[in-house]
């Protein structure tokens, strides 16, 4: 019986000006062919009755229809668009959805919005788990309108909305994501032990420890497993909308079910290393896109293998491309804004070392793009609720990077400002940024997120200036870069006590300890440094 993938149904985008590849399964042996827009394409089932046919690169339109065929059986997939094609993957904060963002009622006075189409892929991590609960919710392509708006993830909808603004054309978001998970689920086990280790040796650990019949049999009736119908979890609920205070979060878990205790302490199936990697991603590739969104790395801060986040992450790009047979298919990261701690969490984050690694793939791996929303951050809440700055400036990312020849002729100002060098002279810093357009601005009486201290550790004041590129410090105080006066004058008359005038006259003169700069190196902060297109500057550290 001839059969198409999920994916491939009424509503669906597909991607314009590459070629289509399109699959599923029929009877062996047989002959499957597929059109649209007058291009068609063929080919024979194997011995299991799959196939997979690759139609040539199709140009943007809309009500298409994809016609397929085997003998006398006949599919046809209606209302297709073509136009662009974006896979949105990570954890909580890609899977946000509409439902909950803090612009949705200004978003829905856009709908309906057919040309912009959602399809969410069903959170699954082990085989079996689509037959025990219901997904009638998921694997389905939604348009933009008041009903199904809410289904879509929220970055995602406000990227795909300002690229069919921008270049009037349908666009179309693959959610590939699922709260609270680890990059190694989303990738193949074997680069994990290449890239990560401690990683793969933490699970096999722990699964050594376990009877694994035993662990399995209880997954199967494990409730917190039907990721069916995530508006039915009360967590999300409660949580995804609003910061609720610490009162109310002891409240809300004072009412956990009976017996969820028990499955919270257990390894959770969508930690399993590659887990999501062959449930879920596998599973719509193929599928011809454009480029992928990524916005992931809370989960691997765990002391001890949040370092190896940079190689974790280089090899996760790695695996997606090499789904898709595309080595230089875009990537586009979000780096992690500021965050202090979220319900009743006791322990510092350490994002500032996720932060660098973000910042180094995307400075080491080829066309790969770095997004700072390093000013919509929320110090109490690891869900940030305002989405649309997300989704529009990886927008602007992809234009200026991916669609540059769309985007006009006039290069477009789409990356974050960074600090690439530190000069000293005295008692001043000059701090030179790339990326700052017609230079930079900064949005207050201060600049947040910006400390001086010696090298022990004293913070030093400073007042500033913006020049162009340039971010000009000055020490508020001549001998500021050699701690109070009182202190440096009581360690002079000691060393003059132990070695004699002479010895005071050479300390006075003597070279001015070193300057640390650092910005945005803390677990909170709040970035006011912007560029001329209003892009937030990157976390830097310098020593001078």
């Amino acid at each position: 019986m001839l059969q198409l993938a999920t994916i491939f149904q009424d509503g669906m985008i597909l991607q314009r000006e590459k070629p289509v590849t399109v699959w599923g399964t029929g009877t062996p042996g047989a002959t499957v062919t597929a059109e649209i827009q007058g291009k068609c394409a063929g080919v024979i089932t194997d011995e299991q009755g799959k196939w997979r046919v690759v139609l040539p690169a199709l140009s943007a339109s809309e009500e298409e229809q994809l016609v397929i065929g085997s003998g006398e059986e006949t599919i046809i997939c209606r209302d297709v668009a073509v136009g662009e094609v974006w896979v949105a993957g990570g954890q909580s904060n890609m899977e946000f959805h509409m439902r909950y963002e803090k612009h949705l009622k200004e978003a829905l006075k856009a709908c309906p919005n057919r040309r912009v189409r959602f399809f969410d892929v069903p959170e699954v991590c082990y085989e079996g788990q689509m037959e025990e609960f219901d997904y009638s919710r998921q694997n389905i392509w939604r348009c933009a309108t008041a009903e199904d708006l809410e289904y879509f993830s929220a970055v995602g909808y406000y990227f795909e909305k300002a690229i069919c603004d921008a270049l009037n054309v349908p666009v179309g978001i693959l959610g590939c994501n699922w709260g609270g998970t680890i990059a190694a689920a989303w990738m193949n086990p074997e680069t994990v032990k290449k890239c990560g280790l401690p990683w793969m040796l933490d699970y096999e650990k722990r699964l050594s420890e376990m009877d694994v019949d035993v662990y399995w049999k209880k997954q199967h009736h494990n409730p917190m497993n039907d990721r069916g119908n995530l508006f039915a979890d009360p967590f999300t609920e409660y949580f995804m909308p609003r910061t609720p205070s610490e009162e109310e979060i002891r409240e809300f878990f004072t009412h956990t079910p009976d017996g969820l205790s028990d499955y919270l302490e257990m390894m959770q199936p969508q930690e399993i290393p590659g887990s999501l990697y062959e449930h879920m991603l596998k599973t719509i590739a193929p599928y011809a896109i454009r480029g992928f969104l990524w916005y992931q790395g809370e989960s691997d801060d765990v002391p001890g293998k949040n370092i190896l986040y940079k190689d974790m992450l280089t090899g996760l790009i790695g695996d997606w491309r090499e789904l898709w047979k595309g080595a230089d298919i875009p990537f586009l990261l979000v780096q992690l804004p500021g965050y202090d701690r979220w319900l009743l969490e006791t322990e510092e984050n350490h994002y500032p070392i996720i932060r660098e690694c973000q910042e180094q793939v995307a400075d080491t791996v080829n066309n790969v793009y770095l997004c700072s929303i390093s000013d919509v951050g929320e110090e109490k809440d690891i869900h940030p609720k305002n989405k649309k700055t997300v989704g529009e400036r990886l927008a602007l990312l992809a234009r200026g990077h991916v669609y540059s020849a769309e985007a006009g002729s006039e290069e477009l100002l789409c990356d974050a400002p960074r600090a690439i060098s530190a000069e000293r002279n005295e008692d001043e810093i000059t701090l030179t940024f790339c990326y700052a357009g017609d230079g930079l601005r900064i949005a207050g009486d201060s600049i947040d997120a910006l400390k001086l201290y010696n090298d022990a550790g004293k913070e030093l004041p400073y007042v500033f200036r913006a020049e162009g590129d340039r971010l000009v410090l000055r020490l508020a105080e001549a001998e500021a870069h050699l701690g109070s006066s009182t202190e440096r004058d009581a360690e002079v008359e000691m060393i003059s006590q132990l070695n004699g005038d002479a010895e005071k006259s050479a300390c006075a003169t003597v070279t001015p300890e070193r300057i640390q700069i650092k910005f945005a190196q803390t677990p909170w902060f709040l970035v006011n440094v912007y560029n001329s297109a209003g892009i937030p500057a990157v976390p830097f550290e310098f020593v001078c």
